[in-house]
């Protein structure tokens, strides 16, 4: 079941709307949030919440004036696709064909935008708002099983992270067209994800994931102050692997890093822990998932599992 709440007021995708006038539209001027549940449970729902909170302050977008709660609009959505759903399936057994039948899955994903308001045409933000807040369900999209078993191809391309003194990729903020010229990058090269390097050459992070590598039996991932996001299951896959034991450096990395790994992954919400298994055309190492990288995936499951009770992440079950 899709359905969009925009300040509240919860609607299907096609009768939502937002003012031409809203920030968020004509500029960019916006931050935004994707999450997933586990069970129907959201998976570290409270994180997500406090870095739109600090991405929102950044740009000095008054979050506590929004006219609704970010959490709160979650957690009423998330209950209006139960009970729509709930409804659908009922109308499906009484003969009728339901207007969105579930998707055989249980698991929605989210996304969370918070704009500046409505304002003016013009750079002056004295007369925008209050915040705009929009939240997106959807049923949770699946990559294919064998991507979890036998990795994805990615590559480095010539698109360059945002630097930190124009627009801090720390900031998960509306505007992607850098992600998105990665992305048509990545495209023609036929890749899965593209690698964006930062100004000075260093890994950051892919254009919807972060990154990891592994070397010599240690985790590696690029460090923050490299310019990328700071990732709620990039640190979820962190702490996992410090408790099981998994040491974890996050540096500075040169692209070659990733060229000569012994093993590679990509994480992000919607991925969970996604095995690489070419980079640049090339195999990793064996061109499959290695042993630290199945071990981190198991750990992760195992994190998930122990806060929402779901019984797995992507990938887990289909190994």
């Amino acid at each position: 079941m899709e359905l969009v709440s925009v300040n509240g007021r919860i609607t299907p995708p096609g009768e939502a709307a937002v003012s031409p006038l809203d920030r968020g539209f004509l500029y960019g001027d916006s931050v935004y949030e994707t999450l997933r549940t586990y069970g129907r449970v959201p998976f570290r729902l409270g994180p997500h919440i406090d870095r739109l909170r600090r991405s929102a302050w950044a740009l000095g977008i008054p979050h506590e004036r929004a006219a609704v709660d970010p959490g709160v609009a979650v957690a009423a959505l998330l209950e209006a696709a139960d009970a729509a759903e709930s409804a659908s399936t009922g109308a499906a057994g009484a003969g009728k064909v339901p207007a969105a039948a579930p998707q055989g899955h249980p698991d929605r994903a989210l996304r969370i935008i918070l704009t500046r308001g409505v304002g003016g045409i013009g750079y002056d933000p004295a007369d925008c708002g209050p915040p705009t807040v929009v939240v997106h369900v959807r049923p949770m999209p699946l990559l294919p099983a064998e991507w979890y078993r036998e990795g994805v191809d990615v590559a480095v391309v010539p698109v360059t992270r945002n630097a930190i003194s124009a627009l801090d990729p720390a900031i998960k903020s509306s505007n992607l067209l850098n992600n998105y010229l990665a992305w048509e990058a990545g495209r023609r090269l036929r890749v899965f994800e593209p690698i964006l390097l930062n100004p000075d050459g260093l890994l950051a992070e892919g254009a919807t994931s972060n990154l990891f590598v592994v070397r010599d039996g240690r985790l590696r991932t690029p460090d923050l102050g490299a310019g990328l996001l700071a990732g709620i299951t990039r640190a979820a896959v962190i702490e996992s692997a410090r408790g099981g034991g998994i040491e974890v450096d996050e540096t500075n990395l040169r692209p070659e890093a990733l060229r000569a790994a012994d093993e590679a992954f990509l994480t992000s919400t919607l991925k969970g822990v996604l095995p690489i298994r070419r980079v640049d055309g090339w195999p990793v190492r064996e061109g499959r998932p290695g042993r630290l990288t199945r071990r981190v995936m198991e750990l992760f499951a195992a994190l998930v599992q122990a806060e929402t009770k779901a019984g797995g992440a992507p990938g887990s079950m289909r190994r």
